[in-house]
């Protein structure tokens, strides 16, 4: 069985691969159904699985590939409830050219009943 800490590392890997997949229906599973998000420099507060799938849409389908790597996580578990932080290094493609983009990610988790 994994451990808490565990989990929510391998949530935000299945995030990663969801996005640079572009699998726009498995990224709607990373988050609960009424989640708030932010991306810093790239986005005003999205709202809901629509609103974090149209912007993913937009972001990534102009690129031919992406790569994100998160590291450093520092996570602090109360009960059902966590937070973490992590640094986040991505690497874009399009039309031959690669960008590098890097950033942090403060996230706040609930678990929550999936039944």
């Amino acid at each position: 069985m994994k451990s808490d800490r565990e989990a929510i590392q391998e949530l935000t890997a299945i995030y990663a691969g969801a996005i640079d997949r572009k699998d726009y229906a498995a990224i709607p599973g990373c988050f609960a159904l009424n989640s708030a998000v932010i991306y810093a420099g790239y986005s005003e507060e999205l709202i809901g699985h629509a609103a974090i799938v149209d912007h993913m849409r937009l972001a990534l389908d102009p690129l031919d590939v992406t790569q994100h790597m998160f590291a450093n996580f520092v996570i602090d578990i109360d009960g059902d409830t966590a937070t973490m932080a992590c640094d986040i290094l991505a690497q874009h493609v399009r039309d031959g050219e690669t960008y590098m983009a890097g950033g942090k990610y403060d996230v706040r988790l609930a678990r929550i009943d999936q039944t």
